[in-house]
């Protein structure tokens, strides 16, 4: 089928991290040298996100994907059942079978659901766990140190965190509640004082500060310890920001500001500093955003529509922050490399759209526009996770009504790169052009590539100058063109819209044998064009392919009578040929 420019013209294809209710990756905390206490965080951590490592890639998921051409192509949404209005949503390796599972805080049934992992990416409610009053937040981590993943949930009516123990076979008992600080909105499970186990940070929304709950080393806790804050506390995310390979607190707060809390080494701590941000920030998150070595923040501004970045000095101090536009109302961001070129991009879910806002880096800690993908109704906390084992980051989104949405990344399972091949770059052929590329394989064997010719008369591709032969399965096409300059390229798909753009963008110009005026014509005027040319030193045909019309790859008057033969007698043995 011929179209006109009814798909993407411009061929722009552009590291893991959590957010208050998430987990750290080994790029954004362990990117430093790290020994004893750092370790410890290091090889508890590492277990739960071993299964990126160890799985094998599989197959992509099979829907439609949202088409624009700067966006990373995310299969739309599926939505699995969990309880009353999900609130938080953490994803870990439950029940030990090397694919990651699903804990979703369910603000509205006090519970938190299990979401079992079919080994693809798909998912199936397990069973509902019993926690405290309006679960806000969970956080899977190993908390009594017997290598499985235990749950952690902060209750924001009844004031406290549940500590839900694992069977070893992803299935829990509530072990104790813990009382911490009033209206608790999130928690954070790592070693903040060097001590090899997992101890919880609180960020309290009504008491104005941040609870800090030691373990024993068995996953149960020792008596709060309070630390105040500049405002109502909303969200608390656990890292090293000064380098002195202790983790510290970053905190937002109500007023407008992030606080900065600095770890004396031993697990407490002193406010070190406040740094503006947006209008009621929602949620924080630490990362290498700039690859630089240091971790810098990520903060959602809630009635902004916008999230903040704020870069660290190397030093645990930070610049003024720096806006980006999102959804209306994001209430979480995860950093993670959701498009595989080793820097990390920005995931907000936004409550107030119904969607979530892909930011992707370009690779200073500077972001794109923002791209939208429909999520369910009211995302409250997003995660990012390799949820299918094919070695790209996915997205699993937890909305206010029943359910999870899973985005399923289709970015590794995209066609290879590939080239185009004649006519070469700049060069001159013969009307009806042949175009040629090489072969674009994709890693799915089941998979079938096709592809869509651009040829435009601009080096933009503009609507208005642009042709698309679509739905090509060959990888050459012949066509009829104007004489004239053209430029060309290729896309390559899959048959679940994950596409490639052709390494290259060439040109070349077409012309007729025997149209040496480039009138886009064959006539006498021809002929006394190239006599002209041949007996006389006049004007050179254009291009010079289009005069050796008996193709012996000279321009001489045998030229010329071949083609007088040809327009006065109908006839000429060597016209038209191959040039």
């Amino acid at each position: 089928m011929l179209y006109r420019f009814s798909r993407h013209c411009e061929p722009i294809w552009a590291k893991q991290s959590v957010n208050s209710n998430t987990i750290l990756s080994s790029k954004s905390l362990f990117h430093k040298n790290l020994d004893g206490k750092g370790k410890s965080l290091f090889f508890i951590f590492i277990f739960a996100f071993l299964i990126f490592l160890l799985t094998p890639l599989n197959s992509p998921y099979s829907q439609t994907l949202q088409t624009n051409p700067d966006s990373i192509p995310f299969a739309p949404a599926v939505n699995y059942p969990a309880g009353n209005s999900p609130r938080s949503v953490f994803c870990g390796d439950l029940d030990g079978d090397f694919d990651l599972d699903l804990a979703v805080g369910n603000y509205g049934g006090a519970d938190v659901s299990i979401l079992k992992n079919n080994g693809d990416g798909t998912f199936y409610l397990d069973s509902n766990y019993a926690v405290g009053s309006y679960p806000t937040a969970v956080f899977c981590a190993d908390l009594d140190g017997d290598l499985d993943l235990d749950l952690a949930v902060a209750n924001l009516i009844s004031c406290n965190v549940s500590i839900l123990k694992n069977n070893g076979d992803g299935t829990f008992y509530l072990d104790s509640n813990y009382a911490i600080g009033s209206y608790p909105t999130a928690v954070f499970c790592a070693d903040l004082d060097g001590d090899l186990d997992l101890d919880l940070a609180v960020a309290n929304m009504g008491s104005d500060n941040v609870s800090i709950l030691k373990n024993n080393g068995d996953g149960t806790f020792q008596t709060k310890v309070d630390y105040g804050i500049g405002g109502a506390s909303a969200s608390v995310f656990c890292a090293d920001l000064d380098g002195d390979s202790d983790l510290d607190l970053a905190v937002t707060n109500a007023n407008n500001t992030v606080s900065i809390l600095k770890n004396n080494g031993d697990g407490t701590f002193y406010l070190d500093s406040n740094y503006a941000v947006g209008s009621d920030p929602t949620a924080v998150f630490c990362a290498d955003l700039d690859e630089d070595g240091d971790l810098d923040l990520a903060v959602t501004d809630y009635w902004e529509y916008s999230v903040s970045i704020l870069k660290n000095n190397g030093d645990g101090t930070f610049e003024t922050k720096v806006d980006y536009g999102v959804g209306a109302n994001p209430y979480s961001v995860f950093c993670a490399d959701l498009d595989g070129d080793v820097d990390l991009d920005l995931a907000v879910a936004n409550m107030g759209s119904d969607n979530v806002s892909i930011l992707k880096n370009n690779g200073d800690g500077t972001f794109q526009t923002k791209v939208d993908y429909v999520a369910g109704y009211m995302p409250h906390s997003v995660f990012c996770s390799n949820l299918d084992r094919d070695s790209d980051l996915d997205l699993a989104v937890a909305n206010g009504g029943d359910h999870v949405s899973i985005l399923l990344n289709l970015s590794i399972s995209r066609p290879n790169f590939y080239s185009l091949l004649s006519p070469q770059n700049t060069d001159s052929i013969k009307t009806p052009v042949t175009l040629n590329w090489q072969p674009s394989i994709d890693p799915d064997p089941n998979d079938t590539v096709q592809y869509d010719l651009y040829l435009s008369r601009s080096s933009v591709f503009n609507p208005e100058s642009t042709v698309v032969y679509d739905s090509l399965l060959d990888t050459s096409f012949t066509v009829n063109l104007q004489i004239k300059d053209w430029y060309w390229k290729v896309r390559a798909y899959d048959k679940w819209g994950a596409e490639r753009w052709s390494d290259q963008s060439w040109s070349f110009y077409a012309f007729k044998l025997g149209d040496v005026n480039a009138d886009a014509g064959i006539s006498l005027g021809d002929v006394i064009y190239m006599a002209n040319y041949v007996l006389k030193g006049g004007p050179a045909p254009i291009p010079m392919k289009s005069a050796d019309v008996n193709c012996d790859g000279k321009i001489t008057l045998a030229d010329a009578i071949c083609l007088a033969n040809y327009i006065l007698k109908g006839h000429c043995d060597f016209f038209p040929c191959d040039p």
